[in-house]
């Protein structure tokens, strides 16, 4: 059984109808160099969040990435910055992870940083992305916590408040009903036109 999400997918088909994605909204990536660059395949589901809404923001509050590679064609840019972050907390003692996991740092790879400074990762041990499950560096708790399923279906729970004890550090859908995403082009479009992209949330 898939952890993550094939194309087209309930958990995609979910987010979709949960925030809907804004005009222009999207990226279209190079899989296979960018794949050939990072010396690994990416899962199903993100490939298609990629494809959907690309890089930006959920309500201002959870930065989503997208792979990028250099000119020399090597890894580069936040996905890269915050995956070595997230590998030094990795081997941070003070800071507690999932019972029974022996994962070792190089295993993770974030695709997600909080405003509370929670980093989220797939655990990248199995040679099938789309068995790769979430783990998050929550801040607040000082530790990581697994969650058997994909990035779509992690945010599909996180849109629905389906966990048992949040998974970041502060909440989403502050001040209206449903969560906005935004890429990090139109935050820039509205900034620049005088205005406020995340109007009506309360930070």
């Amino acid at each position: 059984m898939m952890i993550g999400d094939k194309e087209g997918s309930p958990s995609m088909d979910a987010l979709r109808r949960l925030m809907p994605p804004h005009e222009g909204a999207g990226e279209v990536v190079d899989w296979p160099r960018v794949e050939r660059a990072w010396g690994l395949r990416f899962p199903t589901d993100f490939k298609e969040f990629a494809a959907v809404y690309g890089a930006g923001s959920m309500d201002s509050h959870l930065s989503l990435m997208v792979p990028e590679i250099s000119a020399e064609g090597r890894p580069y840019g936040e996905m890269e910055e915050e995956t070595l972050l997230a590998q030094d907390e990795w081997d941070d003692d003070a800071v507690a992870k999932p019972e029974g996991v022996t994962a070792g740092a190089e295993s993770l790879l974030t695709w997600g940083v909080s405003a509370g400074a929670d980093l989220l990762c797939w655990l990248a041990q199995d040679e099938n992305p789309d068995l790769w499950p979430v783990v998050v560096r929550i801040h607040s708790k000082d530790e990581w916590v697994l969650y058997p399923c994909g990035m779509a279906e992690f945010l599909r729970r996180l849109i629905v408040d389906d966990f048992d004890d949040y998974p970041l550090s502060l909440e989403l859908n502050s001040g209206h009903a449903s969560p906005r995403f935004l890429t990090h082009a139109e935050q820039r479009r509205i900034r620049e036109s005088g205005r406020n992209p995340w109007e009506g949330i309360i930070d």
